[in-house]
């Protein structure tokens, strides 16, 4: 099992290049995935796992009998990276008229880094492995690295969020005690802080915590809920537009516990994160730049992510 991993957050504070920094800096605070996820570096574009599959069977035997033999099964699951990237280019035009040119140049790449936070947000939860993506968390849940719970008592067409829903996601994530994050949309937020202030006397469930930047968020029985936005086509990510039962407007939350041993973030080519400035160009007239890496997504242990599904909007 790889060993080290640090947050991307973590690994950019030892940079020394300004316009790296700056476009990992934008890409943390955009994303609330990127802020958290450990960082696993690979130095090649897959790595294999191995966990425990069948166990041996003891048994009891007679005086001058002999066992059956029986021997225990690992099963081995490969973990890949894709690449995810662009080319940033900014016309002389703007460079030459709105000042100054590195202030031109950072808005630029701030503006890459807002899209690569929004397109890997999506991603993490709905890629499914083709054109060029990895694995998302709903597509490897599927198939069994992780756990689905639905709303209202786990029934076949979920319904409204009740506070025991949350209770049950918690308890399966059997991995740790606590979730390390809720990741939710805002209307699950606001209905999660309405059912405690109102279902709860005596002690309250709701607090109020800070992530990585110093700003506010909301937490739930000591576990921050980390608002999940929306993509770069403006749709919400975590939208009432999944299918449950007979109905096709409903919505998931995740409780995720992050780690090397739990779900992490993978960067091939040893964490490699190419951000370079090309200047201009002899082809056209404009400056070029290109940011680049290889995430992929790696669930290690099937009890440290939990889909909460079928959330009604009511």
């Amino acid at each position: 099992m790889p060993s080290g991993s640090l947050t991307l957050l973590e690994a950019a504070k030892s940079g020394s290049d300004l316009l790296h920094d700056g476009v990992v800096e934008t890409l943390i605070q955009e994303s609330p995935l990127l802020e958290m996820l450990p960082v696993i570096t690979i130095k090649g574009n897959a790595i294999k796992h191995r966990v425990e599959g069948d166990l041996p069977t003891p048994a009891y035997r007679q005086v001058n009998a002999t066992y059956s033999r029986s021997w225990g099964s690992d099963l081995e699951h490969f973990w890949g990276v894709t690449i995810l990237g662009g080319e940033v280019f900014i016309d002389n035009f703007i460079i030459n008229t709105m000042g100054n040119e590195w202030d031109e140049k950072a808005r630029q790449y701030a503006k890459f880094a807002k899209a690569m936070s929004r397109t890997f947000d999506a991603d993490f939860f709905d890629a499914d492995g083709t054109s060029n993506k990895f694995k998302g968390v709903n597509q490897l849940i599927t198939e069994g690295f992780g756990l689905t719970v639905a709303a209202n008592n786990n029934h076949a067409d979920g319904g409204t969020l009740t506070l025991d829903d949350m209770d049950i996601a918690f308890d399966l994530l059997r991995d740790q005690s606590m979730p390390d994050a809720i990741l939710c949309n805002r209307t699950h937020r606001r209905k999660v802080t309405s059912l405690a202030r109102t279902a709860v006397t005596g002690v309250s469930l709701i607090d109020v915590g800070t992530d990585v930047f110093g700003r506010k968020v909301n937490m739930y029985n000591g576990v921050g809920m980390r608002i999940i936005g929306d993509d770069i086509n403006g749709t919400a990510i975590l939208g009432y537009d999944e299918t449950r039962g007979g109905s096709a407007v409903r919505s998931s939350m995740y409780f995720v516990a992050f780690g090397e041993d739990k779900v992490s973030l993978l960067l091939g080519a040893g964490g490699s994160f190419s951000v370079r400035d090309f200047g201009e160009t002899e082809a056209a007239p404009g400056h070029l730049g290109r940011v680049e890496c290889y995430p992929g997504i790696a669930i290690w242990s099937p009890y440290s992510i939990v889909r909460l599904q079928g959330i009604a909007n009511a």
